[in-house]
């Protein structure tokens, strides 16, 4: 790293410098770039140079949003990967224009800003407990932290919402501006002022978007209001903030921040002008509902599915949150609440506690972009006939939205679809079986660095809208295999979890799952005791191989004449210590399904695998590759 140098003087002007060089002075070769750092996280940051942004990892890096570097580097395309219903890293740097990384060699700083607002919001955050951290950061600056209150306030679909609405900002405007109007009467010179004090707050929440949305529309309203005779409607200015942005960075059109931040206030604006009900808290309640009813799509986007309740939890916790944002922001200015702040926090967390039990649930598959947009068609169509009084057209909407609605989140697919799939939880197995209404999961994969069961397996099934397992099975105790069970059986429903051998053959319902390895006096090592499990489901036959290695292979051919196997789940993750040559001509499968992790260390699966089950034509079929695999 070069060493760092400070211009206190140039912190007015270095950040538009930044920009100027980094937009028109092109890289020197390939691999040395002029950049502005123009967002900023914990272990990496984004770069802008000569109209490209870029991924830069560097873990506890001190670099701030206006630096501007000299970086020599190689570039090379983004090449994150997500396990099964993860968030997807890579699509979310596309969403913002960002499509390769640096790897950086060397850096000198030429302009260092002066303001290190991310290291102030780390000083600032170190103040509280990580509960009370977990929301602080949340509301302020949109930073996400695992805790028991904030994954509490995302299962009540609570944070995102607020965060999202702007309505903590609204709140914080109106107290400022009400504070001024005791000293100040002009009406100009309050929001004149208003606007000014709002400006630091942009930078230290800086790149959240709701906060240099909210200072634009009002600052555009001002000048509509004072310079041009209220010329423009309230709605048209919300759509000039809207196409100033798109000018700007045409890539906020795909982020969900912008799309929200716009849908929220414009539903409100349409049904407020659609339904006119002389009592005010009719009025809200209304606008209320057509907010939820608008939000469901992206709701069930986010979490596969949908609070009954959540809008009366909302009501209620809302003000809460505002409090919680208004003292944020006056702890920041250096008042000392922190523990009034942390009392908050409990309650906060009490309250969601107490909710949460009582919390109706609908699970429901993601919906795609084209599902949404269809979706919200339709209801901003009701909204207008039924603001018309048009019967006809009315009624026959009504039928449709409720014909949708009843297929949507009614899991008619759960009972129609039978399916395998081998779900791609890394280095890991795991593979769920759908038969009729019956569910049976077959391994739940494990890793050390997060919780499989609640980041993929949970999230998988409500996608799939799967309210319980009927019978879980475990092949072996080894972590990648077994490791989820505990946290599974602890936050998902469970009736029957089976890992014996003496526990097969098992059925479920008519369908029957074998296990071929039965033979205690050759199990030496955990893999030698490792279920092989069979079953046949849709005119096809699996084989599960778990990770019995070849002795166990040669036992189950000497003693089985014939075992039916079309899809063969590949015995270790390809390791070269199962699946030899003699089992694959032995079973003659079609296809060969390899469940392990991008790159991993151990080098799976093995090159002579491959040759293998390409010299007997079985079509492979990879989960490092492919994501999750279905039949």
């Amino acid at each position: 790293m070069g060493k760092k140098k400070r211009y206190p003087l140039l912190s007015l002007i270095f950040a538009i410098v930044g920009v100027g060089l980094s937009l028109i002075i092109p890289s020197t070769t390939k691999s040395e770039y002029e950049a502005l750092v123009s967002e900023v996280k914990d272990n990496y940051y984004i770069v802008s140079s000569s109209f490209e942004k870029m991924y830069v990892h560097e873990e506890n890096h001190n670099h701030e949003v206006g630096d501007f570097l000299h970086i020599k580097g190689e570039k090379s395309p983004l090449s994150f990967y997500h396990l099964e219903s993860e968030f997807d890293f890579k699509e979310y740097l596309n969403k913002k224009g960002v499509y390769s990384e640096l790897v950086v060699e060397k850096i000198e700083v030429k302009f260092l800003n002066p303001i290190r607002i991310h290291q102030i919001r780390k000083n600032f955050l170190s103040h509280f407990d990580n509960e009370t951290r977990s929301i602080v950061g949340a509301i302020l600056f949109a930073q996400s932290e695992e805790s028991e209150v904030s994954n509490l306030s995302k299962d009540l679909h609570l944070v995102r919402l607020f965060s999202t609405s702007g309505v903590y900002l609204y709140l914080y405007y109106f107290i400022i501006g009400f504070l001024l109007s005791l000293f100040i009467k002009k009406e100009k010179v309050k929001e004149i002022i208003n606007l000014i004090l709002f400006i630091p707050y942009i930078f230290f929440s800086f790149p959240k978007f709701i906060v240099l949305k909210f200072f634009v529309l009002k600052l555009i309203r001002f000048i509509n209001n004072y310079f041009l005779n209220k010329r423009f409607s309230y709605f048209s200015l919300i759509g000039i903030s809207g196409i100033f942005f798109l000018i700007i960075d045409y890539h906020f059109a795909y982020q969900d921040g912008f799309l929200l931040s716009y849908f929220i206030p414009i539903v409100s604006l349409i049904i407020n002008d659609t339904f006119k009900v002389r009592r005010k808290i009719v009025q809200k309640l209304i606008v209320l509902a057509f907010i939820y009813l608008s939000l469901i799509p992206f709701t069930s986007k986010y979490y596969f599915e949908i609070s009954v309740l959540s809008p009366f939890i909302q009501l209620l916790i809302t003000p809460i949150f505002g409090l919680m944002f208004i003292c944020s922001v006056a702890s920041f200015l250096y008042l000392p609440i922190y523990s009034f702040m942390g009392g908050i926090t409990s309650f906060i967390g009490s309250t969601l506690k107490f909710f949460s039990p009582i919390m109706i649930k609908i699970y429901v598959s993601a919906p795609s972009d084209i599902e949404i947009l269809l979706y919200e068609l339709l209801l901003f169509s009701l909204i207008y006939f039924l603001s018309t009084y048009h019967r006809p057209i009315r009624n026959i909407l009504l039928g449709i939205s409720l014909t949708v609605s009843i297929i949507y989140l009614v899991p008619i697919k759960r009972y129609i679809k039978d399916y395998v799939s081998f779900i791609n939880v890394g280095q890991g197995d795991s593979t769920l079986i759908k038969y009729k209404q019956y569910t049976i999961l077959i391994d739940t994969g494990g890793n050390k660095y997060k919780d499989i069961a609640s980041k993929v397996l949970i999230p998988y099934l409500k996608n799939r809208q799967i309210y319980h397992i009927d019978l879980l099975i475990t092949t072996h105790d080894d972590f990648d295999h077994s490791g989820a069970v505990t946290s599974l059986i602890d936050n998902f429903p469970v009736k029957e979890y089976v890992k014996d051998y003496n526990d097969f053959p098992k059925s479920v319902s008519d369908l029957k799952i074998t296990n071929y390895n039965i033979y205690p006096d050759l199990w030496k090592e955990e893999n030698d005791k490792s279920l092989v499990l069979g079953f046949k489901l849709n005119n096809y036959n699996y084989l599960i191989m778990g990770d019995a290695p070849t002795k166990i292979e040669k036992q189950i051919i000497k003693d089985n004449e014939y075992i039916p196997c079309d899809i063969l789940k590949v015995g270790h993750h390809g390791s070269k210590t199962s699946t030899s040559e003699e089992l694959i001509k032995y079973l003659a499968p079609k296809y060969g399904i390899i469940s392990c992790g991008r790159n991993n260390i151990y080098g799976h699966p093995h090159k002579d695998v491959v040759a293998i089950l390409n010299k007997y034509n079985v079509k492979i079929r990879r989960t490092d590759l492919e994501s999750t695999i279905t039949f």
